[in-house]
């Protein structure tokens, strides 16, 4: 089984990425016939819970994204942060939606850093 998002390599019996959150496929399409949206990074985090949190918010605001290596964040915290990725459209949109959250551990602020703090 294969994730035809990020075309990692899965066990049988496991229907879903756990990365990008698609269902996998038995077979993998060709390199050329996969579309990919463009994704950015906006931000890396350590912190499961507030994986959680960013994910139910990007969620109810139907914006695509991928988080990745938050799994491998579980077997070796605190080395290896977790990446979130937006659809590069949606950039703005999530920006403005996490910039307020009260988050445990940023390494990358989705704030406006050409604002000046007040």
């Amino acid at each position: 089984m294969f994730c035809p998002n990020c075309r990692a390599e899965y066990i049988e019996g496991i229907i879903e990425c756990a990365d990008c959150r698609v269902p996998l496929v038995v077979d993998l399409p060709a390199e050329k016939e996969i579309e990919q949206p463009e994704f950015e990074k906006i931000l890396t985090i350590f912190n499961v819970g507030d994986i959680a949190v960013i994910k139910s918010v990007l969620d109810s605001a139907q914006i695509e994204y991928i988080f990745d290596g938050e799994n491998f964040n579980l077997i070796d915290p605190m080395i290896q942060p977790a990446r979130l990725f937006v659809k590069s459209a949606q950039v703005p949109m999530a920006k403005e939606l996490l910039k307020e959250m009260n988050l445990h551990f940023w390494s990358l602020s989705a704030r406006d850093d050409n604002k000046d703090e007040e």
